[in-house]
């Protein structure tokens, strides 16, 4: 039995958190929509991340070399800081298994996201980053931190996909 479309929406809403941009929102859950309904089944990871958070994933792979590194970013450097990115993975029918060697798919949801603004990981040229998408408007890690915040327009009802 295929996992139900809104089990995957709450999920996203839980892993997201409260502190999403509200247009990242809306365009992230726009995207497990039209990923659903092309019959690919994505599940949100995360979103906002806290500073301290981001340093503990930054220390992985470095202070404790059991793990690998998972992220170049430390506290301020990643758009999850302040709101801006999800990661995802796509799941088996059942919502129980990532997929990670599904590539069409992941290309299929990468299109999807982008028709909504979002710039994806696995085009990173030199930490491809397929679980990534984020929305910055155009501003920079710095910029954030200088304390600007992106003007972001939702483009949900202008997708070729819905």
């Amino acid at each position: 039995m295929a996992i139900k479309l809104q089990t995957l929406l709450n999920r996203a809403k839980e892993n997201m958190g409260s502190k999403m941009d509200p247009v990242v929102k809306e365009s992230i859950l726009e995207v497990v929509k039209l990923a659903y309904e092309a019959g690919i089944f994505v599940q949100i990871t995360a979103g906002y991340r806290s500073f301290s958070e981001q340093n503990v994933l930054y220390e992985q792979g470095r202070t404790n070399k059991a793990k690998p590194i998972v992220t170049y970013a430390r506290a301020g450097q990643s758009l999850h800081n302040y709101g801006l990115a999800v990661d995802f993975v796509i799941v088996s029918d059942d919502g129980k298994r990532a997929l990670w060697t599904e590539e069409e798919k992941w290309t299929r949801v990468a299109a999807i996201a982008k028709s909504l603004g979002f710039v994806w990981g696995g085009d990173f040229e030199l930490f491809r980053d397929f679980p990534h998408l984020g929305m910055s408007g155009g501003l920079s890690t710095r910029d954030l931190q200088k304390g600007l915040r992106p003007s972001l327009l939702s483009r949900v009802a202008l997708s070729p996909f819905s």
